[in-house]
Protein backbone atom coordinates (compact mmCIF):
# COMPACT_ATOMS: atom_id res chain seq x y z
CA UNK A 1 0.00 0.00 0.00
CA UNK A 2 2.88 2.28 0.55
CA UNK A 3 4.56 2.02 -2.28
CA UNK A 4 1.36 2.82 -3.95
CA UNK A 5 0.75 5.96 -1.99
CA UNK A 6 4.77 6.83 -2.83
CA UNK A 7 4.16 6.31 -6.70
CA UNK A 8 1.15 8.37 -6.69
CA UNK A 9 2.25 11.11 -4.47
CA UNK A 10 4.23 14.05 -6.07
CA UNK A 11 6.73 15.68 -3.19
CA UNK A 12 8.33 18.67 -2.78
CA UNK A 13 11.57 17.85 -1.31
CA UNK A 14 13.64 14.74 -1.66
CA UNK A 15 14.53 14.55 2.29
CA UNK A 16 13.74 16.35 5.38
CA UNK A 17 16.44 16.39 8.02
CA UNK A 18 15.18 16.31 11.40
CA UNK A 19 18.18 17.46 14.58
CA UNK A 20 19.02 18.91 17.50
CA UNK A 21 21.12 21.80 16.00
CA UNK A 22 22.60 22.40 19.61
CA UNK A 23 24.29 18.73 19.21
CA UNK A 24 25.63 18.98 15.96
CA UNK A 25 28.74 20.19 14.97
CA UNK A 26 28.02 23.65 13.60
CA UNK A 27 28.18 22.89 9.54
CA UNK A 28 27.54 18.93 10.07
CA UNK A 29 23.67 19.34 8.27
CA UNK A 30 24.51 22.64 5.60
CA UNK A 31 27.44 20.15 4.43
CA UNK A 32 24.97 17.42 4.05
CA UNK A 33 22.66 19.78 2.28
CA UNK A 34 25.13 20.75 0.03
CA UNK A 35 26.19 17.76 -0.87
CA UNK A 36 22.78 16.08 -1.40
CA UNK A 37 21.87 19.47 -3.42
CA UNK A 38 24.97 19.05 -5.60
CA UNK A 39 23.91 15.52 -7.19
CA UNK A 40 20.42 16.91 -7.47
CA UNK A 41 19.35 15.79 -4.12
CA UNK A 42 16.71 18.31 -3.31
CA UNK A 43 16.60 18.49 0.98
CA UNK A 44 14.31 20.58 2.77
CA UNK A 45 16.75 22.81 5.42
CA UNK A 46 15.03 24.51 7.79
CA UNK A 47 16.93 28.47 8.73
CA UNK A 48 19.10 27.45 11.75
CA UNK A 49 20.25 31.08 11.83
CA UNK A 50 16.37 32.42 12.77
CA UNK A 51 14.76 31.81 15.78
CA UNK A 52 12.60 28.97 15.44
CA UNK A 53 13.30 27.35 18.99
CA UNK A 54 11.37 24.69 20.22
CA UNK A 55 8.10 25.15 18.74
CA UNK A 56 7.24 23.59 15.64
CA UNK A 57 6.46 25.58 12.73
CA UNK A 58 3.80 25.49 10.20
CA UNK A 59 6.28 25.77 7.25
CA UNK A 60 8.38 22.52 9.19
CA UNK A 61 4.96 20.69 9.30
CA UNK A 62 4.82 21.43 5.62
CA UNK A 63 7.95 20.66 4.71
CA UNK A 64 7.74 17.23 6.99
CA UNK A 65 3.88 16.17 4.65
CA UNK A 66 5.55 16.64 1.40
CA UNK A 67 8.88 14.97 2.11
CA UNK A 68 9.56 11.58 0.62
CA UNK A 69 12.42 10.46 2.58
CA UNK A 70 12.83 11.61 6.53
CA UNK A 71 16.05 11.40 7.87
CA UNK A 72 16.24 11.77 11.86
CA UNK A 73 19.84 11.99 13.43
CA UNK A 74 19.63 10.94 16.86
CA UNK A 75 22.33 12.99 19.05
CA UNK A 76 23.02 13.35 22.72
CA UNK A 77 20.34 15.50 23.96
CA UNK A 78 17.65 14.84 21.14
CA UNK A 79 15.05 13.90 23.14
CA UNK A 80 14.97 16.75 25.56
CA UNK A 81 14.13 18.59 22.33
CA UNK A 82 10.15 19.09 22.32
CA UNK A 83 10.39 20.45 18.87
CA UNK A 84 12.27 17.46 17.75
CA UNK A 85 9.69 14.94 19.44
CA UNK A 86 6.74 16.90 17.74
CA UNK A 87 8.59 16.67 14.01
CA UNK A 88 9.29 12.97 14.99
CA UNK A 89 5.44 12.05 15.64
CA UNK A 90 4.81 13.96 12.22
CA UNK A 91 7.01 12.14 10.86
CA UNK A 92 5.77 8.83 11.60
CA UNK A 93 2.50 9.95 10.63
CA UNK A 94 3.64 10.90 7.34
CA UNK A 95 5.47 6.75 7.00
CA UNK A 96 1.69 5.66 8.07
CA UNK A 97 -0.13 7.88 5.94
CA UNK A 98 1.71 8.70 2.85
CA UNK A 99 4.20 5.89 2.88
CA UNK A 100 6.72 8.44 3.27
CA UNK A 101 10.54 6.45 3.70
CA UNK A 102 12.41 6.67 7.27
CA UNK A 103 15.86 6.77 7.92
CA UNK A 104 17.86 7.45 11.38
CA UNK A 105 21.49 8.51 11.86
CA UNK A 106 23.13 7.97 15.28
CA UNK A 107 25.22 11.14 15.78
CA UNK A 108 28.65 11.07 18.48
CA UNK A 109 26.13 8.18 20.26
CA UNK A 110 26.51 4.72 19.95
CA UNK A 111 23.44 2.50 19.33
CA UNK A 112 25.08 -0.05 21.14
CA UNK A 113 25.51 2.08 23.88
CA UNK A 114 21.83 2.05 24.43
CA UNK A 115 19.75 5.12 26.23
CA UNK A 116 20.14 4.69 29.30
CA UNK A 117 23.80 4.22 30.23
CA UNK A 118 24.04 8.03 28.22
CA UNK A 119 21.86 9.56 30.55
CA UNK A 120 21.51 11.95 28.01
CA UNK A 121 18.24 10.56 26.13
CA UNK A 122 15.58 11.47 28.87
CA UNK A 123 13.03 14.23 28.03
CA UNK A 124 11.56 16.74 30.69
CA UNK A 125 8.33 16.75 30.04
CA UNK A 126 7.00 19.05 32.98
CA UNK A 127 4.26 21.32 31.81
CA UNK A 128 3.35 19.13 28.66
CA UNK A 129 -0.04 17.10 28.89
CA UNK A 130 0.03 13.53 29.30
CA UNK A 131 -1.55 13.16 25.62
CA UNK A 132 1.51 15.06 23.73
CA UNK A 133 3.49 12.86 25.81
CA UNK A 134 1.97 10.11 25.00
CA UNK A 135 2.38 10.74 21.66
CA UNK A 136 6.04 11.46 21.81
CA UNK A 137 7.03 8.18 23.15
CA UNK A 138 4.17 6.43 20.67
CA UNK A 139 6.81 7.87 17.73
CA UNK A 140 9.87 6.70 19.74
CA UNK A 141 8.83 2.95 19.65
CA UNK A 142 7.33 3.24 16.28
CA UNK A 143 11.60 4.59 15.47
CA UNK A 144 12.87 2.10 17.62
CA UNK A 145 10.94 -0.71 15.41
CA UNK A 146 11.37 0.33 12.04
CA UNK A 147 15.15 1.06 13.21
CA UNK A 148 15.18 -3.09 14.30
CA UNK A 149 16.20 -2.13 17.70
CA UNK A 150 13.49 -3.51 20.12
CA UNK A 151 15.88 -2.54 22.99
CA UNK A 152 17.08 0.55 21.71
CA UNK A 153 14.34 3.29 23.61
CA UNK A 154 14.19 0.83 26.07
CA UNK A 155 16.28 2.88 28.35
CA UNK A 156 14.92 6.13 27.69
CA UNK A 157 13.32 7.98 30.85
CA UNK A 158 10.34 10.04 30.54
CA UNK A 159 9.46 11.35 34.23
CA UNK A 160 6.63 14.19 35.03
Amino acid sequence: MASQIQSAQKWKFDVFFNFRQQDLDKSFVTDLHKRLKDIGINAFKPDVNSDWGEQISTEILEAIEESRIAVTIFSKDYTSSPRCLEELTKIMECVDNKGQEFFFVFYKVKPSDGLSPLGTFEADIKGFDLEKVQRWKDALRIADDMAGSRDYFAGAQFSH
